[in-house]
């Protein structure tokens, strides 16, 4: 397969070939989480890639299509064009595919134009279908009628672990033999110097404390709380993190009680300071795609505890503890285990260090770069299912 990638390159470079891709931008309008974050890393490394030479073949004929009101996003190669009146899914659904005619359309958040065929989209997860209750009644009818169009659709629909491939057939009824798995990065936050401002801001200093990140329902903020209290680990706090979208998810409530810490939103910065600090990411996830908080921590030094869920397992291996998702009594031991065993917990650290060097952005780019290669060198667009479709081993 490398063979056949090179020598199409080698016909992109001979200018024999125009293979001109759009980049679906409306992420560049909604605040940098869960999905969001694929694509801007995804799009950060694709521009490294073609800085780097590399991929120069591509260099100028891949842009951003973005909403008017989107934010700008510096990059050496990549320019972002903003168009249309719009935003949202009808931006998306209208004006991107009418603005970007003739080229290949990459959709890197679930979502993309459904009359269009000659696209690639990356579908992360089911969890709209396997966790409704998560999620407005609007939300969950949208990505319900539009997800499993756009997999029949779409020349090749990707996603991020094996798991969700078996759950985006099993709850949308789609074939997914040929679907191939490109999975997450984990070394964009370990890369951004750690601000430590935010230990002091939220009363910190000095204290021991675990993390929970992007904690929404599937995170399961409730038991990482009941396991905290179980535990009785004096001085010692959990912090929860995490932006939760009313339009999406519905209300939320912080939790109140001495020795639990609201941060809401933070930066790559902060983030990179409190995985820095604390004594354990706790991650008991009830539905997970692929689940990066886990490998951001891995990367950053800092021990995962994690939920049995069969995504996070593929991912963390025996690299981060393990728990049932419920399970309050073995998740307080887990917690009380690392945070009173300094050579477990070294030892957990040294695991996953070694396991999160295989999840890097920079190869999530090059397999997305590379489909998008297959499907502009092919001599004619083929629906799923006549074309000839490969997976990234």
């Amino acid at each position: 397969m490398a063979q056949s990638y090179a020598l199409a390159w080698d016909i992109v470079a001979a200018g024999r070939m125009q293979p001109g891709i759009s980049i679906n931008g409306r992420f560049l309008t909604q605040p940098t989480v869960g999905v969001q974050r694929f694509a801007t890393e995804v799009v950060k490394a694709i521009d490294a890639l073609i800085d780097s030479g590399e991929y120069a073949a591509l260099d100028g004929r891949i842009e951003i299509l973005a909403p008017s009101s989107a934010r700008e996003f510096p990059l050496r190669h990549i320019p972002v064009r903003h168009c249309g009146f719009a935003s949202g899914y009808f931006w998306e659904q209208v004006e991107f595919p009418l603005h970007s005619h003739g080229r290949l359309l990459l959709n890197l958040c679930m979502l993309g134009p459904m009359a269009v065929h000659r696209q690639i989209v990356v579908v992360h997860d089911a969890t709209v279908r396997a966790l409704p209750s998560n999620f407005t009644a609007l939300f969950r009818g949208l990505y319900g009628f539009l997800i499993p169009r756009l997999c029949r659709r779409s020349y090749r629909a990707v996603t991020v672990s094996e798991f969700s491939r078996r759950e985006i057939g099993k709850w949308y009824g789609v074939d997914v033999s040929n679907m191939p798995v490109c999975y997450e990065g984990g070394d964009h936050v370990a890369a951004v110097p750690a601000d430590y401002a935010i230990i002091n801001r939220l009363g910190l200093a000095g204290r021991r404390y675990f993390l929970g990140v992007g904690m929404g329902n599937n995170k399961n903020a409730e038991t990482v709380i009941a396991a905290f209290l179980k535990a009785a680990l004096p001085e010692t706090a959990v912090v929860l993190t995490g932006y939760r979208a009313f339009r999406i998810n519905g209300p939320q409530r912080d939790v109140a009680m001495d020795g639990v810490v609201n941060a809401g939103y933070v930066s790559d910065a902060e983030l990179h300071a409190l995985y820095d600090r604390a004594v354990a990411l706790v991650c008991p996830s009830r539905y997970e795609g692929f689940g990066l908080p886990p490998v951001e921590a891995m990367a950053c030094g800092c021990p995962a505890i994690i939920s049995n869920q069969a995504a996070m397992v593929e991912i963390c291996g025996d690299a981060a503890l393990q728990c049932g998702a419920e399970d309050i009594d073995e998740l307080a031991r887990l917690m009380r285990l690392v945070h009173d065993d300094p050579v477990r917990r070294a030892a957990i650290i040294a695991a996953g260090h070694a396991r999160v060097a295989r999840f890097t952005w920079d190869s999530t780019a090059r397999m997305l770069l590379d489909l998008c290669l297959e499907a502009t060198s092919a001599r004619r667009h083929a629906l799923p299912g006549t074309a000839v479709m490969r997976q990234a081993g």
